[in-house]
């Protein structure tokens, strides 16, 4: 059981790390392959593309000179006019041209600006009938049988174009008239009479359209101006009204006024605050009797000060010295009253002189709020006078520029009046189409050439179309390149293509497997192969070699010990590989064991030669030894093969099974190589079931017969089963790089006159 789980352990750790990353090809692969199978199909269908090109080209051909076999010649003629006035430098240019003797003029000398004419609508202004009707007329007078509508199905009218200096097609100011008939000089005179109408027409126009002009223009300057007027008297009333002559300066006048007034109000508002604090200070000291703080430090108070002080001295000393009622008492007492009622005095004026302070900073801050509040009003109605402002002036240079430019086109419509200019002119007069001899040119030769080389491209182009239609139809593979591309998968191997008999059936391919042919002298001759069939067998055998190599060296990190074939579909060759692939491995000494899982419709005891009575589905469902139901090859002592065994009605329950999984793990054990032939995958679970307990998947393509779609929905359903696949195998690949048989002549040679056996394959 240990050994078991160990085995399952590394298998799940070579299917879950080692498994080989899809080649993803860059972009110059992808273009290499999409150029490949471009060329891949023209070859396969190029006789089907010819067939179809060249019956195309003569059924084409055949009708064109049928049809123009009875067709009289035609010959063309043409003439062109400028219809849309240049620049005065390009006429000075056209004028210099004319006076060096220059006849016409080319599209490219045309000077190109924005265009304001509706070419498309001129066009079908000048094939109208109202226009057309009076030359038909007119040229009725000499070929009465001419029509309006065979002079327009004749007479072709298109605008000039010229290609910029960037390669971008652009329209220029010429409209060039052809006309087509049979006869070249009524070509010349259809041309001649619609050249001279059309001028006629231009001129017409012209003047209609000037005096349309003139007039309208003078049916609206009198509004223009009067709305002009209007407008200014509006502004200079608005000016009027709020005294402004510039919102926009009479706004930063006020934000700057309405500052200055701020910060005067703050000062005066601190000065009144002050001066109401001193009187506050004053008129406590005077209830106080503090006198001297009262009448400050002037020397006129200072010297009342002291004479006031002396006296209050001069009374105390004679309290002491006298009795009251003394005369000197008395007198000193008087002198003291009378200066105390002077300080008194001076002491009300000094608080009054601070209480009118007072008063004047309280008016001056009345003042300056009453100019900050007209400031502030003036400064809020101020948006909606610019506004109002603004949208007049907006309004007046609108109609001024209206009022200007009616004025100059009335100027310019009067000028062309006078001037009665052709406004188109005729750069290139009506002329025939002619030949370097100076004879009219045969155009519907001309037609009938590059008609049959358009046929001879488009009889190619449907050719090929047929082709790629055919090949896209059949979906199916060709190349080892296709497959690559679609799959995006590891090319293991290209099984050559080879129709020959003596080599159809794959079963006999491993006789020449055999490491020696002493081993079983004249092996070759029982089979029946001769020596022309061996040299077209060897190139199978390096095949298979190259496979088993391939699969051997694939970058994991463990080697291949077990592995599974299968194929999209049915009749894919994927039995016919994995036998042979056994028995390359087994030619090269490994101890190899060929499973046929395929319960469904099993191959290979057919291809080897061997019994199916007892195999897989037997051991799966019965007891028996499994050593009793392997076989030998016949071939190879250490080549063994386990049959399919008798039918089963479920294979699917067999496959999945748990003694089938124990079963791999102990042929993986035992043998160096382990191949299982499984049912294609599409719509089967068989071979999923048995890939995931494997190495990996080898996905055999047969070249010619497997579809693109079912590769593609194989590989979907071995994505979403997380299957581990290896590569593909090409079987029947004609592409595949042989080796010239030449190379393989030493290794097969006939018998000598001895009679011995070929020598060492």
């Amino acid at each position: 059981m240990n050994s078991k789980q160990n085995a399952s352990s590394s298998l799940s750790e070579v299917n879950g790390q080692f498994s080989v990353p899809l080649l993803q090809p860059t972009g110059s692969e992808e273009e290499k392959w999409d150029l490949g199978w471009l060329g891949a199909v023209l070859r396969r269908r190029a006789l089907l593309i010819a067939s179809v090109s060249l019956g195309t080209i003569a059924v084409a051909s055949g009708l064109l000179f049928f049809m123009s076999s009875s067709t009289p010649p035609k010959f063309s003629g043409r003439f062109q006019l400028l219809v849309e006035p240049v620049t005065a430098e390009q006429q000075q240019a056209r004028s210099a041209a004319r006076a060096q003797g220059a006849e016409t003029i080319q599209p490219e000398q045309i000077n190109i600006q924005q265009s304001s004419l509706d070419y498309e609508t001129q066009i079908r202004i000048l094939q109208g009938p109202k226009l057309m009707n009076p030359i038909v007329k007119q040229l009725q007078t000499r070929y009465p049988d001419i029509t309006y509508e065979q002079l327009i199905n004749s007479l072709k009218i298109a605008r000039l174009t010229t290609l910029t200096a960037d390669k971008r097609e652009q329209g220029t100011k010429l409209i060039e008239v052809s006309y087509q008939d049979s006869d070249p000089q009524k070509v010349q005179y259809i041309l001649e009479q619609v050249s001279s109408a059309y001028l006629r027409y231009s001129l017409k126009e012209r003047q209609s359209s000037i005096r349309q002009g003139v007039k309208f223009i003078d049916s609206q300057l009198p509004q223009l101006r009067q709305r002009v007027n209007a407008l200014q008297g509006q502004i200079q009333a608005l000016r009027e009204r709020y005294t402004i002559v510039d919102p926009d300066l009479q706004g930063q006048q006020l934000t700057q006024r309405a500052g200055t007034l701020g910060q005067q109000q703050a000062d005066s508002q601190t000065q009144l605050a002050e001066t109401q604090a001193k009187q506050r200070t004053l008129q406590q000291q005077l209830q106080n009797s503090n006198l001297q703080s009262v009448v400050g430090e002037a020397a006129y108070y200072q010297a009342l000060l002291t004479q006031y002080q002396q006296i209050e001295s001069q009374l105390a000393i004679e309290s002491a010295r006298l009795q009251p009622g003394n005369p000197t008492l008395q007198a000193l007492e008087e002198k003291r009253q009378k200066l105390q009622s002077v300080l008194r005095q001076e002491a009300d004026r000094v608080v009054g002189k601070a209480s009118d302070s007072i008063t004047v900073a309280t008016a001056r801050d009345r003042a300056i709020a009453q100019s900050g509040a007209e400031v502030n009003q003036k400064i809020q109605q101020l948006p909606n006078v610019a506004r109002q402002y603004t949208d007049l002036q907006r309004e007046l240079v609108i109609a001024n520029e209206s009022l200007n430019k009616f004025s100059s086109r009335q100027e310019a419509l009067e000028i062309d009046a006078v001037q009665q200019e052709v406004p188109w002119e005729l750069i290139r007069p009506p002329e025939l189409v002619k030949d370097q001899l100076g004879k009219p040119i045969n155009v519907d030769a001309t037609s009938k050439v590059r008609f049959l080389a358009l046929i001879a491209i488009l009889g190619l182009l449907l050719g090929v179309g047929v082709g790629f239609l055919v090949e896209i139809s059949k979906d199916v593979l060709q190349t080892t390149d296709e497959v690559k591309r679609s799959a995006q998968l590891p090319l293991l191997g290209n099984i050559p293509f080879n129709d020959a008999k003596t080599i159809a059936s794959p079963g006999w391919l491993g006789g020449l497997f055999q490491a020696r042919s002493t081993a079983k002298p004249n092996a070759n001759q029982a089979a029946g192969v001769d020596r022309n069939s061996l040299y077209n067998a060897f190139p199978f055998i390096e095949a298979f070699r190259s496979l088993y190599k391939n699969i051997r060296l694939l970058p994991l990190r463990a080697p291949v010990r077990s592995l599974t074939i299968s194929s999209p579909e049915p009749g894919d060759g994927k039995s016919t590989i994995a036998v042979n692939l056994a028995q390359a491995a087994a030619a090269m000494g490994q101890r190899v064991l060929l499973v046929d899982a395929d319960l469904r419709h099993p191959q290979v005891h057919s291809q080897m030669n061997l019994s199916n009575e007892c195999g897989l589905s037997d051991i799966l469902t019965s007891n028996i030894n499994v050593r009793n139901v392997l076989q030998q090859s016949p071939l190879k002592d250490n080549l063994m093969v386990l049959t399919a065994g008798k039918p089963t009605l479920d294979p699917v329950e067999l496959l999945s099974s748990g003694k089938m999984q124990l079963l791999m793990e102990r042929f993986q054990m035992v043998f160096d190589l382990v191949i299982y032939d499984t049912p294609p995958l599409l719509g089967l679970a068989d071979g999923s079931l048995i890939a995931a307990q494997t190495n990996g998947l080898v996905l055999v393509i047969r070249m010619g017969k497997t579809k693109r779609l079912a590769l593609n929905q194989t590989l979907e359903e071995v994505k979403i089963s997380s299957t581990n696949v290896l590569g593909l195998v090409a079987n029947g690949a004609k592409d595949a790089a042989n080796t010239p048989y030449g190379y393989y002549r030493p290794y097969v040679q006939s018998q000598n006159q001895n009679g011995s056996a070929p020598v060492e394959v």
